[in-house]
């Protein structure tokens, strides 16, 4: 396989001008598109990282009635996650773009990840170097694509984001924390005492919820192994 990573910057995208706005970061998994009535549909799934995820979502939801460019016909959430359709007019210009960016031979890594400077960086791979030529071509005339690295290597795995187990928000919440203050790091930062005083938790509440976190994702992944 071809794997390519970079990163490009589209100044009329809607989700980078929300992240920029709310400060947020969005991980973004493009799932596939179709055409109906002259118009692109786009399906997608997101996650959303920042304080202000709320008010992102209350900015996306507003698109739902736009009169021209880029608009929700479906806008699903469950906490941080979410699906999303999309659609726009087709237009002339564009075509060759989507057809690029939505090549069925194209298999996106990983997630997009919209960064709150602005900048979207990609990992896609393919079985065919033209197909990422392409995209590569197009990116750099169009988006100011910045490549790093475009090179032949083993696919081992790639990021759909259903792919781990899922947390409760308390258990989420406490392996951000230890994660921040260095708790997994080697030496340690802190301790879980001094952790679950920040978290505003008696220690047992605060330990079990990084243990049950814990158990489940490397239950996961040791199971992943053995199989």
């Amino acid at each position: 396989m071809w794997l390519c990573k970079f990163k490009i910057y589209d100044e009329h995208n809607v989700f980078r001008k929300l992240v920029e706005k709310n400060k947020i970061e969005l991980y973004y998994y493009p799932v596939n598109y179709y055409i109906k009535k002259n118009k692109y549909f786009f399906i997608a799934a997101g996650v959303i990282r920042g304080d202000n995820k709320n008010k992102f979502f209350s900015d996306l939801k507003r698109l739902k009635n736009a009169k021209k460019g880029r608009k929700i016909e479906l806008l699903e959430k469950e906490g941080d996650f979410f699906t999303i359709i999309t659609s726009h007019d087709i237009y002339e210009e564009e075509k060759k773009y989507v057809n690029s960016f939505y090549n069925p031979a194209i298999i996106h890594h990983k997630p997009i990840i919209f960064h709150k400077d602005g900048w979207e960086e990609w990992e896609i791979f393919s079985l065919e170097r033209e197909a990422i030529e392409d995209l590569i071509s197009i990116g750099k005339a169009v988006y100011d694509l910045k490549l790093a690295s475009f090179q032949k290597r083993k696919i081992k795995n790639f990021g759909f984001m259903t792919i781990l187990p899922e947390l409760t928000a308390k258990q989420e919440n406490a392996l951000k924390l230890a994660l921040e203050f260095g708790y997994y790091n080697y030496p340690r930062k802190i301790s879980l005492d001094k952790l679950a005083k920040i978290a505003k938790l008696s220690f047992s509440t605060f330990q079990a919820h990084v243990r049950k976190a814990e158990n489940k994702i490397l239950s996961f992944l040791i199971g992943s192994f053995k199989k």
